[in-house]
């Protein structure tokens, strides 16, 4: 805003000056108005109030790294071990060694997590902001509770997962660099607290851990259009679920049809919820992703039980921990979906293992040839049926 000495001087007249001064004035409350207009855009997550509570429910500050360079050298080993042992076994080679190697507390996952999270979706908080562009102060007030809520309840999610993770391949999907390999990370106070609580062997343990993770490593690194057909599948799928934000008026509506109609079918409340264009993509994640962890775990499995003294004991004790879940947490997970991603490890494992005992893992690594010779969920859940359509291809 200028300043009225200096217009005093210029123009000569007070006046002059009382318009410029207003004119000044009421820029400044149309600026201080668009800055307010810009800070009241409606949000479909907070994703502060999601990290604030991610980090409470976490409880990260209890669960500090110990001797944090001693266990990064003992994974970078690990995988290195690792690799040789999966490329013979699968008969494919990586195009390079795997080099982005971490060591985590929760905090430093859940930061992890969140960058990718907020990148995946970002494409639905934009159609969102641009539906509630046009909404009243008092919608607007709704709205942003409405994000603290939305930003809370992933804050739970991630929270809850951040005390309970052990390693995870991180593909980085839908990444702005595409050319960018997946890194493995290692929650190193989960998994002493794991190895302390079932009574495990330290080296194996770990061992067993990283030959999971580095077989991720080989599916999406080793054959390297896997990753860009799982970023088209969900671009499909957000993509559609934009159409639905664009129609948000009557999308509730529809929505709780459609739980009516299916209520009883058998299906889970995530299933229910969607239309049959969505339930297609959604099928098709379903199946490549209980592939991509059927097959981690059937490695993990053939490597393991020849390479680790303690391999059966590390199985039956990690499936007895399993098996043991609270009340409240198989509430959890049905609520999140979790419930939906372990029943991908043991149906695509039970499909690995299924293929490989009738005809081999050459055979069973033809899934990974293209696009076509991936099971359909159908096949998944029937492996008979996908070993007879590849032997119809030949």
């Amino acid at each position: 805003m200028p300043q009225p000495a200096n217009d005093l001087r210029r123009l000569g007249t007070i006046l002059l000056l009382g318009v410029v001064a207003g004119a000044g004035l009421r820029y400044y409350i149309e600026s201080r108005a668009r800055a307010t207009e810009e800070r009241r855009k409606p949000r479909l997550i907070d994703w502060d109030q999601a990290r604030h509570v991610a980090l409470l429910v976490s409880q990260w500050e209890q669960a500090p790294v110990l001797d944090r360079s001693k266990r990064r050298e003992q994974y970078i080993r690990l995988v290195q071990r690792s690799e040789p042992l999966i490329s013979d076994y699968l008969g494919v080679r990586l195009p390079q060694p795997i080099s982005r190697i971490y060591v985590f507390d929760r905090r430093e996952w859940l930061e992890a997590n969140f960058t990718s999270f907020e990148q995946l979706f970002r494409p639905i908080e934009e159609i969102y902001e641009r539906n509630g562009s046009a909404r009243s102060a008092l919608a607007t007030l709704f709205s942003d509770f409405n994000g603290r809520i939305i930003g809370a309840q992933i804050g739970v999610l991630l929270g809850f997962l951040g005390r309970r993770v052990l390693g995870q391949y991180d593909l980085s999907l839908l990444s702005p660099e595409p050319g960018v390999n997946g890194a493995l990370y290692y929650v190193e106070p989960n998994i002493a607290r794991v190895q302390v609580q079932l009574g495990l062997n330290d080296e194996d343990f770990r061992l067993w851990i990283a030959l999971h993770e580095t077989t991720h490593a080989f599916e999406f690194e080793a054959y390297p259009w896997v990753r860009a057909y799982f970023n088209q599948l969900l671009r499909e799928y957000f993509d559609q679920l934009n159409e639905q934000l664009e129609n948000l008026s009557n999308g509730w509506v529809q929505i709780l049809s459609r739980m009516a109609q299916n209520w009883g079918a058998g299906q889970h409340w995530i299933e229910m919820m969607l239309t049959p264009q969505q339930r297609e993509l959604f099928d098709k994640i379903q199946s490549l992703m209980s592939l991509v962890e059927g097959y981690s775990n059937h490695i993990m499995n053939a490597i393991g039980r020849q390479l680790l003294p303690s391999f059966d004991q590390i199985e039956r004790r990690v499936a007895q921990r399993q098996q043991s879940k609270t009340i409240l947490e198989q509430l959890f997970n049905r609520l999140t979906g979790m419930d939906l991603k372990l029943a991908q490890y043991q149906q695509g494992e039970a499909f690995v293992n299924t293929v490989v005992n009738a005809r081999g893992i050459t055979f069973a690594s033809r899934v990974w040839e293209r696009v076509e010779n991936l099971p359909t969920l159908d096949e998944i859940r029937n492996p008979q049926r996908w070993i007879a359509r590849m032997d119809a291809t030949e």
